[in-house]
């Protein structure tokens, strides 16, 4: 029986349940703490640094990367415009920063939960626990504070970047990972058309991206009848959709 431990932040009711695999949370909740605002040269390089970058997270968030200005973005960190060329030489390089700040860790959670399962199932796990191991780390920032609902909306945003920005930055973060629950998900369905494995893959992907995008849309569209207020709830109903639809016949062409 899986217990639930229930928390409230930001006004997203969370429960993670105790399952062996683990959440995402903020790396340091410290971090999304007011700081004092003083321009001028740091004293510590990677306090300032990281404030940079939590600045930065949450207004390209709001706003993409090309209405986002390197001015904007030391206003909201409260240092001087000369900070981000110091420690970043670029926007561009900044955004990449802030990208792969959390990406990283995200895509490493999903690594140690799939070793979870492996081990755990003798390397065939059920369908149903990989898909929620890969969801759980990236569903999980919802409940983690501003930056981490940032981070997820950033993740939503990053596809509609430009392609010379926004293509390379998806591969170097997220192809290892993927490639590993492929490996497992052709393994544990061997009745279904490799093509179709991979081709689901990228649905599934584009289904969580769409519900990032769209936080707020269930309570618009069914009237107010249903919320989004779960994290349990809503990785639940996902898998349960991304569980038929990957492990659906091959498709006949």
């Amino acid at each position: 029986m899986l217990k639930s431990s229930w928390v409230i932040k930001e006004g997203r009711i969370a429960s993670l349940r105790n399952d062996g695999l683990t959440p995402m949370d903020d790396e340091d909740s410290t971090s999304a703490q007011p700081r004092e605002k003083r321009p001028g040269r740091p004293t510590v390089d990677r306090d300032i640094r990281s404030q940079i970058v939590d600045a930065a997270e949450i207004l390209f968030a709001e706003h993409g990367y090309a209405l986002t200005s390197t001015r904007d973005i030391a206003a909201q960190a409260g240092v001087r415009q000369s900070m981000i060329s110091y420690y970043f030489k670029s926007k561009r390089s900044l955004f990449e920063a802030v990208i792969k700040h959390r990406a990283m860790a995200l895509s490493d959670q999903r690594m140690r939960n799939l070793d979870t399962l492996l081990r755990k199932h003798d390397g065939s796990p059920p369908l149903r626990e990989l898909v929620r191991a890969f969801l759980l780390p990236q569903f999980s920032l919802l409940h983690s504070g501003p930056r981490g609902i940032a981070y997820v909306r950033l993740q939503a945003r990053l596809h509609n970047e430009p392609e010379e920005l926004s293509l390379r930055l998806r591969r170097e973060i997220y192809d290892e990972s993927v490639a590993h629950y492929l490996e497992v998900l052709e393994r544990i369905l061997p009745g279904v058309d490799p093509a179709d494995i991979h081709w689901r893959m990228m649905f599934l992907m584009g289904v969580c991206l769409y519900t990032f995008s769209g936080l707020g849309n269930l309570d618009h569209m069914s009237g107010g009848r249903f919320r989004e207020d779960s994290i349990d709830e809503m990785i639940a109903r996902l898998s349960n959709f991304l569980v038929h639809g990957i492990q659906a016949p091959s498709t006949e062409l």
